[in-house]
């Protein structure tokens, strides 16, 4: 036997609270955090995973019991993280790693700084919105205002992470960028349509893990989960939308 029951504990509930952090859904979570206390000792394991908790329970051969249950308030997209909890998680089930070391790895997973720096992840997203626009058959031109818009977007969200703002403030603001570029770039060059520049400015800002993570929940029989992601993935929806249709009336109003 590995390790305590309170350090398996301890453990598990962390490495479920970087996964869920950081864009793994409820299946996941739960059978990382049942592997890894079990592989620190534990008997039997109960666990429950909704978007913004993790509890969890363990019990060994005598019956006894630890609970812990982790609140989430914050959470992004860092499939590298999940990569790495993950595979931790499988070493340790199979004894290629320490519990005494694993702490200190989960601790440095958490807090590493992972991804592109600001100028490779602003050419990333515009990519991402010109190959839309490709896909759509639209003009070269249109193609370049998509991957600016895209371009600024992903800008925006870095000042606004920097601030700590919301993450509907960031998608509000973000639908407010993309049609201002969309309207501007129209106005100044007629030929360029706007609704192409549009389209493929907001992809970036669509949350495709978490509609994803919310279908394989529901598909799991997480229903409350899925329904949790479902209500966030229509709000972001929703803050998008209301930043598009707020500048489109402006535009509309400024050049009638």
């Amino acid at each position: 036997m590995q390790g305590s029951l309170d350090k398996a504990l301890s453990l598990a509930v962390l490495a479920g609270e970087i996964l869920l952090k950081n864009g793994g859904e409820t299946k996941r979570v739960e059978e990382t955090m049942e592997h890894i206390a079990r592989a620190g000792g534990a008997i039997q394991v109960q666990s429950f995973v909704i978007p913004t908790g993790v509890f969890l329970s363990v019990f060994n051969e005598k019956g006894e019991a630890r609970t812990a249950m982790r609140r989430i308030r914050e959470r992004t997209t860092n499939l590298d993280r999940i990569a790495k909890v993950n595979e931790l998680s499988r070493r340790l089930v199979d004894g290629r790693a320490e519990f005494s070391s694993a702490e200190a790895l989960l601790n440095r997973i958490s807090r590493e700084r992972t991804g592109f720096s600001l100028l490779p992840s602003m050419i990333a997203s515009g990519l991402v919105a010109a190959t839309t626009t490709v896909v759509m058959e639209a003009s070269i031109a249109e193609d370049m205002g998509a991957f600016l818009a895209a371009f600024a977007v992903r800008y925006v969200a870095h000042i606004v992470s920097r601030r700590h703002g919301v993450q509907f403030i960031f998608e509000f603001l973000g639908g407010m960028t993309v049609a201002l570029v969309g309207v501007t770039l129209h106005a100044v060059f007629p030929h360029m349509g706007r609704d192409m520049v549009i389209i493929g400015g907001v992809m970036p800002l669509v949350p495709g893990v978490a509609i994803t993570n919310a279908i394989r929940d529901l598909i799991g029989g997480d229903l409350l989960s899925s329904a949790s992601r479902m209500l966030e993935t229509a709000c972001s929806a929703a803050a998008i939308t209301m930043g598009v249709l707020i500048i489109l009336a402006a535009g509309g109003l400024f050049y009638k």
